[in-house]
């Protein structure tokens, strides 16, 4: 018998109402159903016993309608033959109703972090994991090898099973930033979350081209949306986390901007939610000795893709610390996951007590000299802070660098820097802040968001 699965979140509507259909083969041929929801062990005032679906060739059909934010709930289901007489009855426990999001992406959004000083889990924070189950949400999230999809498995399918086995026991890396995201979201707003784990290490924008959706679960776009599908068509919005490997790679990285530009608008178009909102993060640091020419300008394509589209989010990670070369470890992503909990209350409830975080706005010299320089930011929470010195600016002219005597918040206008300089800049400088794969940056707002890499600007 299928009925809702334990643990099940469903996505509310616009009235905060969402509808429990009732699905799944029978011994009995043909009768009704009823049904009640009951939260602490008491009836949810208005879903006591009541019809809630019929029988025909021993197929339930049937729905519990317009059941409120929030849970957990306990589903009970019990099934009369067209006598009247009770045949049999289900439970069904910890169900929610509240938001899903879909986390997708490459490594970084799966989860690298070490598993120690992971984000605690939330009953109100559930995951359908990678095998179609709900269940808690808890690090790690990813588990390729047990997914229904073959796109994720990372061995041949005959070898899967011993995998698995291996996985769950020597697993010691795999924290991430849903779990952080989802106990921030529901701290922020009491409603309950549910989170759709859909991405793979390693992938491209290429990969996860919408052109491959008729794949299907060989293919990540299609695996996704059969995903999104599985649990109703529906989703409040995404969170993505990707873009290194299109960084490290020549041909994709110019290319970048319109793909995620394109795969964002399929997405919606897909979902049939033209504002479907989309959170982001834009790449952390590299620790690499080779050079990496594009990194930097696929940082400043994810920051320029925000005045791109409506309702789209980005966060910026240049101050996160990493587990390995590449990978955020456990605390800086608990801290990401926390920002771009923010930055939905911005997008999906309209939270005007925050900000998205420092966006540089407009850059202009204060003398005529051109030895002082300000950069003027947007979307500050508070103030810019930094201590005890601003690191993260450069400026160089013809390959040179042009040494810079201070940089400080101007303390006048606090959404400001002001950068003076040994000697006066040439005509044609370039300007960047957090240049290079692995610089030093430590400018943040009042809130603690990072002020992103961007660059170069001709000053």
């Amino acid at each position: 018998m299928a009925t809702p699965a334990p643990c099940q979140v469903f996505q509310r509507d616009r009235e905060g109402k969402a509808d429990i259909r009732l699905a799944g083969r029978l011994p009995l041929e043909a009768g009704s159903v009823e049904a009640r929801l009951l939260h602490q062990e008491a009836p949810v005032p208005g879903f006591d016993w009541a019809a809630a679906g019929g029988i025909r060739g021993g197929q339930m059909n049937g729905a519990v309608r317009q059941v409120p934010t929030g849970g957990e709930y306990t589903l009970e289901i019990r099934f009369r033959d067209e006598s009247g007489r009770i045949h049999g009855a289900a439970s069904v426990p910890h169900l929610l109703v509240g938001d899903l999001w879909v986390l997708a992406g490459q490594s970084n959004m799966d989860g690298i972090g070490k598993l120690f000083d992971t984000e605690p889990p939330s009953p109100m924070v559930h995951c359908f994991y990678y095998d179609d189950r709900w269940a808690a949400a808890e690090d790690p999230l990813c588990w390729y090898n047990e997914a229904v999809d073959p796109i994720h498995w990372g061995v041949p399918e005959e070898q899967r099973e011993q995998a698995i086995i291996t996985d769950r026991y020597f697993r010691s890396a795999g924290a991430g930033l849903g779990v952080s995201f989802g106990t921030h979201m529901y701290g922020h707003t009491g409603v309950p979350v549910g989170l759709l784990i859909c991405s793979h290490g390693g992938t491209s924008m290429e990969q996860w081209s919408p052109a491959h959706r008729e794949m299907e679960g060989r293919s990540l776009y299609g695996s996704m949306m059969r995903r999104i599908g599985a649990v109703g068509g529906r989703v409040k919005g995404c969170v993505w986390y990707q873009g290194e490997s299109d960084a490290l790679t020549p041909e994709a990285a110019p290319v970048y901007r319109a793909k995620f530009r394109g795969f964002i608008e399929t997405m919606r178009r897909d979902l049939d939610d033209s504002e479907m909102p989309f959170l982001y993060v834009q790449l952390a640091s590299f620790y690499d000795w080779n050079p990496c020419p594009h990194w930097n300008d696929v940082q400043n394509d994810q920051l320029l893709l925000e005045s791109d589209l409506p309702n789209v989010g980005m966060v910026a990670a240049i101050d996160a610390t990493l587990s390995d070369a590449i990978h955020v470890d456990t605390l800086s992503l608990r801290r990401l996951g926390a920002r771009l909990a923010d930055v939905a209350q911005i997008l999906c409830f309209g939270n005007s007590t925050l900000k998205r975080g420092p966006r540089p706005q407009a850059f202009a010299f204060e003398d005529s000299a051109r030895t002082v320089f300000r950069v003027a930011y947007r979307e500050v929470n508070g103030r810019l802070k930094s201590a005890p010195k601003i690191w993260g600016f450069s400026v160089e002219k013809d390959g040179q660098p042009l040494p810079i005597a201070s940089c400080e918040v101007d303390e006048s206008s606090p959404g400001s820097v002001l950068i003076r300089f040994v000697e006066p800049v040439p005509e044609g400088a370039l300007l960047w802040y957090g240049r290079g794969l692995n610089p030093v940056c430590n400018l943040k707002d009042a809130r603690g968001f990072a002020a992103p890499v961007f660059g170069p600007v001709g000053i």
